[in-house]
């Protein structure tokens, strides 16, 4: 760096240093006065009060009330951690990317320690409405090339300037400071530098920058425009410096920032480098309440409007302790006679008790010496003490059941009412926290593609305080690249809740009730159980619990151990068969042969069922060539009547007077029986009938044939010998 460079650097820092100070200095002369009033003694009183009740002897008693408030704000805070998750934005991210990199969050959480950093920027934006923290990236250890990312407090928020800004998290500020004061020696051996002299500290340069024994550092972040050219390759990865052998799709110019980093003293910049991430400067603010006046931005804690009643509180306990104390000293009514030569003891009798006082007799004065009536403590100093003791819990929000104190309200439903009111009341602190450590999480993801820009295994952290290990920019057999943290754009959010310890209590208070309701369960969740107690041994007890679990789950269990430690999952191992149970094998012996019973009656049933079947078909067989038998008969009748009447040959006549039955000549129907005389007739045998001539008919089931006499009801019914010629022959069996 030139001279040149190096004085247009130191004059644009103090410029912007001097306008940032002005443009916040009354809020922050307020901020410091808060930390005084709650953190210093005697700094309650105003001074000419105090000196003057000092000369007095008269007391000033500081009742410092304010500090619970706060404490009970941080402590909901600390119960109540919020968590930092990623999320996937565009088509390029990835779920499973975004997924570690919360792991990944979580780790630089968890090595740097940050609940120190947020608790600390929290209760100071809680207390006097500024609070800060930032990012860092140095090496793990002495031995280590690879960098780690660190988030870490800042002691003093009230040293932190920003340039001018309109979001909360001071995301859109160009400029930053950060302040720290230090020995001159120590400055001297650390940076081997001179300090400037204290003569030179000149209207050019801010007021402050050096003493007489201190020398100021200042911290400048600053973003600086620069025009970039970024390059889309293949598989829509997007690079600012494409590598060997990367395709590149197109180009594109864009304006961009660099952020670079100066370590300033009055005259010298000791140090400078560019920050890793592209888009933030890391320092994160913690803001209290904001509320914009005409235009100026104004910032308060929890208890800004509470200071004046915590004065009067102090003033009237004051009042209330002096009349108290003034009793035992209330002055005795007596004459010079009266003591005469017992001078001594009575100047003590204040001091000491004596056994007796020594005094004379005095005619001109009846009677003893007497003390005078003392001051009576008025009940108007326990009633001011009183309503401003309420006051104060108005003003701040926090009634008596959120402090956890007694109250007026009864029921567990009225506490819990109240609690919330003052819980929604300071709600606004915590939700701010929240925002100030969603931009935390977007600096992370911001410096991670570049931070982790090679293959490699990192660490995660997970919800219960344990860790896993991943790959970042591993590369398959095929040559692509898995969970690449340069592809895609993730966002941040942040959600508040118990804290892990509070969601383990709950968590065993529910499997508890879970158990009982279902207790076949115990044996699954036992270890999970066991692993939610506190008291000691329960780690031990969870870790024997686990060898009662399914081999399943027993398998999974150790994959993801296997997972998280970076190793391949182990071979699944044949569990051997456990020993069989006497009662349920005698219990299945005994359903087997009720089994075989019920398969041998379905076998005898089936048979029976297919002889009846095979019987039913024989049946069928025979009655078709029966009635194919029948069929035949009757067709060779009709052709045998068919071939008489083309030889001549007319009326079939009864065989027993027919002169051709006595030559030897028999007519074929004279072999068929007839029901001229009615009569039953069976299936499918057939008969000679007909009105008008004999015909053959053949029944397809049994019925019964009504004679032409039971139809007529007279003798003068037609006869079968006037009809046909011939008398019809008789069924030898009767008709059945």
């Amino acid at each position: 760096m030139t001279q040149e460079q190096e004085r247009k650097i130191l004059k644009e820092a103090q410029d912007r240093l001097r306008k940032a100070i002005d443009d916040d200095d009354e809020d922050r002369r307020l901020a410091k006065d808060d930390l005084e009033f709650i953190a210093i003694e005697g700094k309650q009183w105003p001074d000419n009060i105090k000196q003057e009740r000092v000369s007095e002897g008269r007391p000033c008693v500081t009742i410092n009330k304010l500090p619970i408030y706060i404490d009970q704000v941080v402590g909901d805070q600390r119960m109540n951690r919020p968590s930092i998750k990623v999320l996937p934005v565009d088509e390029q991210a990835d779920i499973a990317v975004a997924k570690l990199l919360s792991g990944w969050i979580k780790h630089v959480q968890q090595v740097s320690k940050s609940d120190i950093a947020v608790d600390h920027a929290f209760e100071h934006a809680v207390a006097c409405g500024y609070g800060a923290l930032r990012v860092v990236t140095k090496y793990s250890s002495d031995t280590a090339f690879e960098q780690e990312a660190y988030i870490e407090k800042i002691d003093n928020a009230l040293a932190v300037f920003w340039g001018k800004h309109s979001e909360y998290d001071c995301s859109d500020a160009m400029y930053c400071f950060i302040i720290s004061d230090m020995d001159k020696d120590e400055f001297k051996e650390k940076y081997d530098v001179e300090p400037m002299p204290f003569n030179a500290a000149s209207d050019q340069f801010v007021e402050g920058w050096v003493t007489k024994d201190t020398v100021r550092i200042a911290e400048y972040f600053v973003k600086e425009p620069v025009e970039k050219t970024i390059y889309l390759l293949e598989g829509g990865a997007v690079v600012d410096k494409p590598k060997t052998g990367d395709v590149v799709l197109r180009t594109r110019k864009v304006q961009s920032y660099d952020v670079m980093w100066y370590l300033l003293s009055g005259n010298k910049v000791l140090d400078s480098k560019k920050w890793l991430g592209r888009k933030y400067i890391p320092v994160v603010p913690v803001w209290g309440k904001e509320f914009n006046v005409a235009g100026k931005r104004r910032v308060r804690g929890l208890i800004r409007n509470a200071k004046d009643i915590q004065r009067i509180y102090n003033y009237w306990y004051s009042v209330d302790t002096e009349t108290i104390a003034l009793q035992p000293k209330s002055p005795y009514i007596l004459t010079p006679k009266q003591i005469a030569g017992y001078e001594d003891q009575w100047k003590d009798a204040h001091k000491r008790n004596y056994p007796y006082l020594l005094a004379n007799a005095d005619k001109d004065a009846p009677g003893w010496p007497h003390r005078q009536a003392p001051p009576q403590a008025s009940s108007a100093f326990t009633e001011k003490i009183k309503a401003t003791d309420q006051e104060l819990r108005d003003v701040t929000g926090l009634q008596k059941a959120s402090l956890g104190m007694q109250s007026n309200e009864r029921s567990g439903a009225a506490i819990r009412e109240r609690k919330k009111e003052g819980d929604v009341g300071t709600y606004a602190f915590i939700d701010n926290l929240s925002r100030s450590l969603e931009h935390v999480g977007r600096i992370l993801v911001d410096i991670a593609p570049v931070l982790l820009d090679t293959e490699r295994v990192v660490r995660l952290g997970l919800e219960d305080g344990d860790f896993a290990f991943d790959v970042v920019n591993g590369r398959k057999e095929d040559g692509t690249i898995f969970n690449d943290l340069s592809m895609g754009s993730y966002d941040v959010t942040v959600t508040v809740g118990p804290s892990f310890t509070t969601q383990r209590t709950e968590a065993r208070q529910s499997m508890q009730e879970f158990i009982q309701y279902y207790p076949d369960a115990a044996p699954i969740i036992g270890d999970l159980y066991a692993k939610s107690m506190d008291w000691p041994g329960a780690e031990q007890v969870a870790e024997r619990l686990v060898f009662l679990l399914p081999p399943e789950i027993k398998a999974q269990r150790a994959a993801e151990e296997a997972r998280r430690k970076g190793e391949p999952p182990p071979q699944q191992e044949q569990q051997p068969a456990p020993p069989p149970d006497p009662l349920a094998q005698a219990k299945l012996q005994e359903e087997q042969l009720k089994l075989q019973d019920l398969q041998i009656k379905l076998q005898q049933e089936q048979v029976k069922l297919q002889q009846e079947q095979a019987r039913l078909e024989k049946m069928r067989i025979e009655t078709e060539v029966m009635l194919a038998q029948s069929k035949e008969n009757v067709k060779k009748l009709l052709d045998e009547i068919e071939s008489e009447g083309q030889t001549g040959g007319t009326f079939i006549e009864n065989p027993s007077t027919s002169p051709r039955s006595s030559a030897g000549l028999t007519s074929p129907l004279t072999a068929i029986p007839g029901r001229a005389k009615g009569g039953g007739v069976n299936a499918d045998q057939p008969y000679v009938v007909g009105e008008m001539g004999p015909e053959i008919f053949v029944p397809a089931q049994e019925c019964l044939i009504v004679p032409n006499s039971e139809i007529v009801g007279t003798d003068t019914g037609l006869k079968a010998s006037e009809s046909f010629g011939a008398s019809e022959p008789e069924d030898p069996s009767g008709g059945k």
